[in-house]
């Protein structure tokens, strides 16, 4: 499943109209992969446009480019569509008809659950964050610049919990570095993808980790964002990233649950796991997927049965 980055360059260098699609509810690393690999691609003279089904979250609108990311317009034709940071076609949402469209299909992802979807698939599941392999291609382009250098570093200071999870290597270290070399301010990026925060997420934040739920010995942690909760802080399922690294990182818990309700009896399922329980197999045994130490899934059903559900699987695997 895994083509080659100057398979992709020469794609890409026989295309003129090219559109570059991110996931569903996209993060920081999808969005800072597309919109720097957008740029590059204008920079080389392309025709591109940068697609995603979900609005770019607040906390991300200070990512260059961003403004215009919207849903593809219907009967749009493309000689070339690049997905990014996607593990599976449903992952693109609303946007599948208009990726398959197009003349020739890429995709680039670092998630060990891809499932091939393109004709070219450039997939390295040992990369903390997509950008990482969105590098490669951009250098073998050759036209790295400050705003795209600083894209690619908003990306993996995302995905790489600020160079902190267990996915980083020595690579992510090299490329920041060579990253770094360019002109904009790592320091603030940092802020922006990564600390900031509002009052209506701190709100959320500490409601719901006040309701933290612990079993096992303190070794699973649950904790359950409501309907209520979000009318409650005036905030929504956006505003629940990364709050579940207030449970991982309690010393004794070693697999952490976030369920943030969604509709009645439907579920996003947030899991972060140490070693060496597997939250990418927590994920696949419903559907879903991800990393070794964090990954999502959907779920269905009651909340109570929900929770019972998952605190077995993680049982099971301690």
């Amino acid at each position: 499943m895994t083509g080659s980055v100057g398979e992709i360059v020469k794609a890409i260098s026989k295309a003129q109209n090219i559109a570059l699609f991110c996931h569903t509810n996209p993060d920081g690393d999808a969005l800072g992969s597309m919109l720097a690999l957008a740029l590059s691609l204008e920079k080389a003279g392309k025709t591109v446009g940068a697609f995603c089904d979900s609005p770019v979250p607040e906390k991300y609108k200070c990512l260059k480019g961003s403004d215009p990311v919207k849903m593809p317009a219907k009967n749009a034709a493309y000689d070339l569509a690049i997905s990014v940071d996607c593990s599976s076609l449903d992952r693109l949402g609303q946007s599948i008809k208009s990726f398959l469209s197009a003349r020739k299909q890429v995709a680039i992802d670092h998630h060990a659950s891809f499932q091939r979807f393109a004709e070219i698939c450039l997939v390295d599941s040992s990369a903390s964050a997509c950008a990482e392999i969105i590098f490669d291609v951009i250098r073998e382009i050759g036209n790295m610049d400050g705003d795209i250098a600083g894209l690619l570093f908003g990306a993996i200071v995302t995905d790489s919990g600020c160079f902190a999870f267990s996915s980083v290597s020595p690579k992510t270290h090299l490329i920041a570095a060579e990253l770094m070399k360019y002109d904009f301010d790592a320091a603030q990026i940092i802020y922006n993808v990564f600390r900031r925060n509002d009052i209506a997420r701190f709100n959320l934040q500490n409601r719901v980790l006040s309701k933290a739920r612990f079993f096992e010995n303190n070794s699973i942690a649950v904790i359950i964002f409501e309907t209520a909760d979000f009318e409650a802080t005036g905030t929504g399922i956006a505003q629940t990233e990364g709050i579940i690294n207030g449970l991982i990182d309690i010393d004794s818990v070693k697999v952490a649950y976030a369920l943030s309700e969604v509709n009645p009896k439907n579920f996003k399922l947030s899991i972060r796991t140490k070693s060496p329980v597997s939250a990418a197999e927590i994920a696949n045994r419903f559907g879903g997927g991800g990393h070794i130490n964090a990954a999502g899934c959907r779920v269905n059903g009651y909340k109570e049965d929900i929770v019972e559900n998952i605190v077995k699987l993680a049982k099971d695997r301690l």
